[in-house]
């Protein structure tokens, strides 16, 4: 039976935090720049096969390998977490990421598909999309393997082809931080959760229940336990309980890993090296091949990955997804209806904007709705006005019901206004994202903190 209640906040505690884990991992992966000897080549072939790609030699080759997609400007890689063995619904994938690679402007984007979207998986019928994972391992000889079958069900829901995938276990990532002595990260509020998740819950054993968590805000030393719960926490005060604080502690905590890995003390080490490579080998699974490995960061090494564009496929307000029950369980589907994607695909194929054509709108003809969420009386108006001298159409101006760190920047009309929201984001020092839900507008503006009037 279907209802037709809607969640507002919907996704588990746990859902998103492998999204650090998978990112991090692969740094280790596309990031260190050292391919020598019998050490890489045991680990590239836990993680990888050398079907296509040749042996360790072709590490060696100076030239890139293209990667799939890059012919046609993008290449999109599936970013899968697990718990793995000794978890409940050991191979139900917890965190599903899809990574994708714009060539022509070296941006990079990433879209969290919720866990419990409910689709068509072929020849097991509908179910969350994270059994698609789970499936495809027990049944490899049809389905190609866990990996192959959740490109196959992601890449049809999202409309875009799925060419690579990345698969790891929860508990890398702990290990990782630890190995290389711990991070360095500058919270950028004081927050607490005191509905942190005590530890895996495996048929209601001791893991099962909640603690405290709390962080003050500056410049602190984490371990791998406090980084994963800061990249974590999803219910914490003062703002922090929001996918978008969630995402932003997130990327500081990707950041943060990839400098200290990538610090000449840690990769001078042999076997902190050795170390970090073992990690990778016995959490990480992928269909890359070592060419391509060493192909994809070669080109995308000076790629910033601080300003990546995200997208949060969730069940708030402007989103896609609503809440609802099916046979019991509770699960997520589009607002247009089960199996209607149409509004999923628009945001996967015009991640980076549509290419400005004659359909692109002037500064003039563009609907501009600006918030003040600075905590800042008058910056909103301020800036609304300067977006007016520009020749913008600000046809709002109001004030948040809570502060913002950071200035947000939301594409609303694809093609139509991706241009100038660029270049307004550009502007505010951060990067524009691609919304569908705005209303009448075009293009929404948030103030932040961080704006200086």
């Amino acid at each position: 039976m279907i209802t037709s209640n809607s969640v507002s906040s919907y996704t588990k505690p746990k859902r998103k935090i492998l999204k650090i884990i998978l990112l991090s991992l692969l740094i280790i992966i596309l990031g260190t720049g050292i391919w020598f000897g019998a050490t890489i080549y045991n680990t590239l072939k836990k993680i990888t096969s050398f079907s296509s790609g040749g042996s360790i030699m072709s590490l060696f080759n100076s030239n890139n390998q293209q990667l799939k997609g890059q012919s046609d400007g993008r290449t999109n890689i599936l970013l899968l977490g697990y718990g793995g063995p000794g978890h409940d619904g050991a191979y139900l994938t917890d965190t599903i990421e899809v990574v994708s690679i714009d060539w022509k402007d070296k941006k990079v984007a990433m879209i969290s598909v919720p866990r419990d979207l409910w689709v068509s998986i072929p020849n097991y019928g509908l179910s969350r999309i994270n059994a698609a994972y789970s499936y495809g391992q027990s049944n490899s000889k049809i389905t190609g393997g866990a990996g192959a079958e959740s490109s196959a069900v992601v890449g049809s829901v999202l409309g875009i082809p799925i060419h690579y995938f990345v698969s790891v276990d929860f508990d890398g990532f702990k290990e990782l931080i630890d190995k290389v002595g711990g991070i360095d990260v500058n919270a950028p509020n004081t927050f607490t959760d005191t509905t942190y998740p005590a530890g895996e819950c495996v048929n209601n054993g001791p893991g099962c229940g909640y603690i405290t968590v709390h962080f003050d805000a500056g410049p602190q030393h984490m371990n791998g336990t406090k980084a994963l719960e800061f990249a974590r926490s999803r219910h914490g005060n003062n703002g922090e309980g929001t996918d978008f604080a969630r995402s932003k502690r997130q990327q500081l905590v990707l950041e943060a890993t990839k400098q200290k890995i990538l610090q000449v003390g840690v990769l001078a080490n042999p076997i902190t090296f050795s170390d970090l490579l073992n990690i990778v080998g016995n959490h990480l699974s992928t269909n890359m091949s070592p060419a391509e490995i060493k192909s994809a960061w070669n080109q995308t090494k000076d790629i910033d990955t601080s300003n990546m564009i995200t997208e949060t496929l969730d069940t708030s307000s402007s989103s896609v997804l609503q809440g609802t029950t099916i046979n019991g369980a509770d699960v997520l589907i589009p607002k247009k209806g089960i199996g209607d994607y149409t509004d999923l695909k628009a945001i996967a194929q015009n991640i980076f904007g549509a290419a400005d054509s004659t359909t692109a709108k002037t500064p003039a003809d563009l609907r501009v709705k600006v918030i003040n969420g600075s905590g800042k009386a008058g910056s909103g108006t301020t800036y609304a006005n300067t977006l007016k001298a520009k020749g913008y159409n600000v046809t709002e101006t109001t004030t948040a019901s809570k502060t913002y760190p950071d200035s947000i920047v939301y594409n609303c009309s694809g093609g139509a206004s991706s241009k100038s929201a660029s270049e307004i984001a550009s502007e505010l020092k951060t990067t524009a994202q691609a919304q569908t839900s705005c209303g009448a507008i075009d293009i929404e503006v948030i103030i932040g903190k961080n704006y200086v009037l």
